[in-house]
């Protein structure tokens, strides 16, 4: 083999830290889940193991399978060669799998403690805390102001994406915790906030931003100016709603994207949504995207509202302005700049903004005196706590409005915090225990290299909005998930990051067969002076000088595991790793875990993760 001297090669040192961060799905993950996991245990038509292993690290699971952003599937290495796993609709299979089994699931054993802790709000962040508190042995009281657990889940996104029955499942197992909810419960006007200081422990502030940012344009005051979120919550609380024909919608979240498909279900006719940056710039993901598409709803990239038209009144349209992308601002993404001249305007009998929404702080005592900035109570970013001793606060309350993993993710390490506030512990590490197991005869899932990301069934467009009665459309699920056999097809095209190849330098003599056989093109044999690491490597640094030194190097980015250099190693220089992880911390804490999908050991703890 020729060896290109032109190229040069930057290595790392292998560790436990960079054998996990190969398993991107779970990186990517804010609650930690072994996502590759419940895909091999699916594969293997295992269902009830991955729903476990599903429903530990999260404790929104069953929500989640429904709605969740899928920050996992972006960073999926599967997308690199085709198109990456549908992880999140795996879920859903798995979770109502599990549903339909009539399977119990099994609570933990809890040992009661004596503190008590109060939690404001019971959206995804709310649920999160009182979860993982629970599990602690804490007892948790739940205060919301509506009349149902999930928070922006059940008052701002849509039944026919998310069924309430997925809210009651989390909701439910979080209650058998021993966690007891309020509804209907208004703090500062029903129950005072001081009054929870002086009741309880500790209280953690997860009220979510539910209030909307105002439309700061000429005629936003206009009759027929609906925000977002106001306009979400009438539906998902079965208000009665008018929109007229002509409805425009003015963001490119997925509120923006609910409060569209929401318009045509009570009887727009036509439904535009307006953003200021471009189509790759939206937040939403693709399958979102598209459906809201196919629904009809019309989209306007680059223009920004300048003046809300009306007559007598009520809105008749909007105008807008034409944009440029400018210079990148805070976020990175380039600004919108206005073309002068370029103005437009867009029938509207309904204007929707759905820009961005705020925290509601009335409720706090203004004597408690808060930090706040920016319409936000300020954290320590390390423990989640205010500045008045015993609260905490987390979720879209302090950080404006994320995603629903994102803010689960937050109440779990808010949940921790407290613990460790109520408990009086200063110092907590973390320790990885890593298992390594090598193996010379390794076999991926027949076929798993060339099945193509199996199709998410969707009802019919014809089928979405069945009825003249608004109710029934808008509780008419458009996905319909996986049966089994498309779920074993999907799960099987993981390509089990947690394996890894391994090259033992005292049996390898540079042949180069295995680069010869590697399909993806990703074994290099380089001269030795041609690579670089990032830190101090031993083994470079003596080898660096040597004329005729060479060595064998892998792009673990692409590789796909199929092993055949294993197995065309004429002298067995080459295994596959086995990599399992688990990070578990001096108070008793299973951090994360990429284990226990082999043989899943102790199933205690479905409902409220691992016993411990």
């Amino acid at each position: 083999m020729t060896l290109d001297v032109r190229q040069e090669f930057l290595v790392q040192p292998v560790d436990a830290s960079w054998l996990q961060c190969n398993i991107e799905c779970q990186e990517a993950c804010p609650v930690g889940t072994n996502c590759r996991g419940y895909l091999n245990l699916a594969a293997e038509g295992r269902f009830e193991e991955g729903y476990i292993l599903s429903r530990e690290p999260n404790p929104v699971a069953a929500m989640c399978s429904y709605v969740c952003s899928a920050p996992c599937e972006r960073a999926c290495r599967r997308g690199d060669i085709d198109r990456p796993l549908a992880i999140r609709a795996m879920k859903r299979f798995l979770v109502e799998w599990h549903e339909a089994s009539g399977i119990p699931d099994v609570m933990p054993h809890i040992e009661r403690r004596n503190e008590t802790v109060a939690v404001v709000g019971a959206g995804p962040a709310g649920i999160s805390v009182a979860r993982e508190l629970a599990m602690k042995g804490y007892g948790v009281d739940v205060y919301d102001s509506l009349p149902f657990a999930g928070g922006t889940m059940l008052i701002g996104v849509p039944a026919f994406r998310l069924p309430r029955e997925a809210i009651e499942m989390d909701v439910r197992l979080v209650e058998r915790l021993g966690v007891t909810f309020h509804y209907n419960a208004n703090i500062g006007v029903d129950i005072a906030f001081d009054e929870l200081q002086r009741t309880h422990d500790a209280v953690a502030i997860t009220a979510g931003a539910m209030n909307a940012v105002a439309l700061d344009v000429p005629g936003g005051d206009l009759e027929g100016v609906q925000y977002g979120v106001d306009f979400m919550k009438k539906a998902n609380l079965g208000e009665p709603i008018e929109v007229g024909t002509d409805v425009v919608v003015i963001g490119g979240g997925y509120t923006a994207m609910d409060c569209s498909r929401t318009s045509l279900r009570h009887g727009a006719e036509n439904v535009s949504i307006v953003y200021r940056r471009t189509r790759s710039e939206l937040v939403v993901d693709e399958e979102e995207l598209g459906e809201t598409e196919r629904e009809g709803v019309r989209m306007e990239f680059l223009a920004s509202p300048v003046e809300v038209l009306g007559e007598n009144g009520h809105v008749t349209g909007v105008k807008f302005i034409r944009n440029k992308l400018g210079e990148p601002d805070a976020s990175g993404r380039r600004s919108p700049v206005p073309i002068p001249g370029s103005e437009f305007v867009i029938k509207a009998d309904t204007v929707i903004p759905a820009v961005s929404q705020a925290a509601d702080l009335t409720f706090l005592p203004v004597e408690a005196d808060f930090e706040v900035n920016r319409g936000r109570v300020k954290v320590d970013p390390a423990t989640y706590a205010t500045n008045v001793r015993g609260v905490f606060a987390c979720g879209d309350f302090v950080t404006g409005p994320t995603t629903l993993i994102e803010a689960a993710g937050h109440g779990k390490k808010c949940a921790y915090a407290i613990d460790r506030y109520l408990a009086a512990r200063t110092d907590v590490t973390v320790a990885a225990n890593v298992k390594m197991t090598s193996a010379w005869t390794f076999e991926m899932p027949e076929f798993y290299d060339v099945i193509p990301r199996q199709h998410i069934p969707m009802t019919p467009l014809a089928d979405r909005m069945p009825s003249t009665d608004p109710d029934v459309n808008f509780t008419t699920q458009v996905e319909r998930g996986y049966d089994a056999t498309s779920a074993v097809a999907e799960s099987t095209r993981c390509l089990m990051c947690n394996y890894n190849i391994w090259f033992d330098p005292f049996r390898c003599v540079l042949c180069g067969a295995c680069a010869d056989v590697c399909p993806e093109g990703v074994i290099h044999m380089v001269d030795i002076n041609t690579m670089k690491s990032e830190g101090l490597l031993t083994e470079l640094d003596e080898a660096y000088g040597w004329q005729d030194g060479a060595a064998m190097v892998l792009d673990e980015e692409r590789c796909i595991r199929c092993a055949l250099c294993v197995k065309r190693c004429p002298f067995d220089a080459i295994t596959m790793e086995r990599f399992e992880l688990q990070e578990i911390s001096t108070d008793g804490r299973l951090y994360k875990e990429s284990y226990r999908d082999a043989q899943l050991a102790g199933t205690t703890g479905v409902a409220g993760g691992m016993a411990r």
